[in-house]
Order: structure tokens, then C-alpha cells, then sequence
């Protein structure tokens, strides 16, 4: 019993980890700067079709992973210039920002599907291997994508803190024109926010194409996820969604260890539905 338990943890650390990723990106996009993304986790599934497809041609793991984090960069960059910023100005932005990017996502997907195919596909990942740790075993795979996740979030934790780019991005985030009067470049910095969100999302694609099958709707099942971590971490509280993306993770792969597969994301949506009760500002709100 300890075994399993131990087995079906180290299983949801791996998928919570990716579920950081894919959350992160949107954290910073619409938990700052209030842009509701609907285009958003479409970046995992372009850069892991693009990371895939760069391994069947030949090209090495690494530079094929580095390739799929820019196209999702610049997915993002794309995004914002084109879709979103023209349309800040506007009275009812945030809702024609929601409408346009979910547009923007389902042409993103169709356009897959007809370039790509419908069948999922495999990486061809030189990261094989099982590891025995305290009675669970873990892969090589899952257990890089644990330290990957990680060392990003180390990685943002300082950029904002510790940096002069992620306090700027902080100031646009909480009032646009202040930042403007002292010199900062609002819609550089926003452009920059995008594009880090973006790869970040990126990033979590080609982990997520590394442990499991990648498709053309890949994006798509990890758009409600994402914004429920969002919300239930707090508004831009990037070191709450790695917590309550752990936590969904463990929760959605000891419901499917213990009672059965199709229990999975009701299981994740109880555990929402009860810290929204008990928490509604989000649980990295203090309130």
C-alpha cells in the first residue's frame, strides 16, 4: 500500500509540475496585466509539435526542446502585438480579448489538425530510464520534468524579486501609467511578459510531450486547468500556482490509483470547489 501511494505521489509531482508550467505563463498574463488569454495553452501544443517534429527530423533532443520554447515565445510575441494590444484601449477590452483569443485558438488548433494530422505522436526522448526512490519508482523522464519545473520557479522567484526587468513588470502590472511617468516602456515590458508566459507554457508542452502522447487538441485540455490555478493560487501569485498545481497533480493521480481513471478530474474540481469555498481570494492571498 505504502508503495502505491508512494508511486501514485511521485506520479502526480511529475503531471503537477507540468501543470505549473502551463499555468505560470497565464499567471503572469492575466493575473498582472488582466488579459483573459483563451489562446493561451495552445502554446504548449505548438511548441511540443514543433520540439516532435524537430526529433523526427533529426535534430538533437536539446536544441529540438530550445526550438519548441522560442515558437511558443514567439506565438506569444504574435499574440499580444497583433491580437491583444490593439485592442487595450478599448472599453470592453478584456471581453474582446477573451473572444478574439478564443478565436485565435481554435484557428491555432483546425490549422494543426490539417498540417500535423490527427493522430498523437511520440518524442523521441533519449531520457529513458526508471529510478527507485523510497519504494516508488520513478522515470527519468518524470523525474526531470520534477527538477526542470523547479529550477524555473527558482529561476521566476528571483527574476521578480531580485531583478530590475521583473520589477518593472510588477510596476506595469499594478498601475500602467505610474510606470509610464518614471520611464518604464509599459508595452515593451508587456510584450517581454507575453513572450516569458508564453515559452514558459512552452516549456511545460514539450515536458508534457516527453512523458505522454502529444495531439492537436493538447492545448485545449489544459485550458480550464490553467485558469483554475490561477484563481485558486491568486492573482499573480506565481509561487502559489506551483503549490496548488502539485497539489492537483497528487490529487488527480491518487484518484486515479486508488478508485478509477474517469474519477480523476472530478476529484480535481471537489479540491477546487472546497478551497474556493474556504479561500476565495485564492490561497497565496493571505485572506
Amino acid at each position: 500500500m505504502l508503495e502505491l501511494i508512494a508511486q501514485a505521489v511521485s506520479s502526480g509531482l511529475a503531471l503537477g509540475a507540468i501543470y505549473a508550467l502551463a499555468a505560470s505563463g497565464l499567471g503572469i498574463i492575466f493575473g498582472l496585466f488582466g488579459v483573459i488569454n483563451f489562446a493561451h495553452t495552445q502554446n504548449m501544443m505548438v511548441a511540443a509539435v514543433v520540439a516532435i517534429s524537430a526529433t523526427a527530423a533529426g535534430i538533437p533532443y536539446a536544441v529540438a526542446v530550445f526550438l519548441g520554447i522560442i515558437a511558443a515565445a514567439l506565438l506569444g510575441v504574435v499574440t499580444e502585438r497583433l491580437f491583444i494590444r490593439p485592442l487595450l484601449t478599448h472599453e470592453n477590452a478584456q471581453i474582446e480579448t477573451l473572444f478574439i483569443t478564443l478565436g485565435l485558438a481554435v484557428v491555432i488548433e483546425n490549422g494543426t489538425l490539417m498540417l500535423w494530422g490527427s493522430q498523437p505522436k511520440y518524442f523521441d526522448s533519449p531520457l529513458r530510464g526508471v529510478i527507485e526512490v523510497g519504494g516508488a519508482f520513478l522515470t527519468v523522464d518524470r523525474l526531470f520534468t520534477m527538477v526542470v519545473s523547479v529550477l524555473v520557479f527558482v529561476g521566476l522567484h528571483l527574476l521578480a524579486t531580485r531583478t530590475r526587468g521583473g520589477k518593472s513588470i510588477l510596476a506595469t502590472a499594478q498601475n500602467p501609467e505610474a510606470a509610464r511617468v518614471i520611464g518604464i516602456p509599459v508595452e515593451r515590458v508587456r510584450l517581454v511578459a507575453f513572450a516569458v508566459g508564453s515559452g514558459l507554457a512552452g516549456l511545460g508542452g514539450v515536458l508534457w510531450g516527453t512523458i505522454y502522447s502529444v495531439s492537436y487538441i493538447t492545448g485545449g485540455t489544459f485550458l480550464i486547468l490553467s485558469f483554475v490555478l490561477v484563481v485558486m493560487s491568486g492573482p499573480g501569485n506565481i509561487t502559489g500556482i506551483l503549490i496548488c498545481s502539485l497539489l492537483l497533480g497528487m490529487t488527480e493521480s491518487l484518484a486515479g490509483s486508488f478508485f478509477d481513471p474517469k474519477w480523476q478530474r472530478l476529484a480535481v474540481m471537489l479540491v477546487f470547489i472546497v478551497i474556493i469555498i474556504r479561500r476565495p481570494h485564492g490561497l497565496g492571498t493571505g485572506r
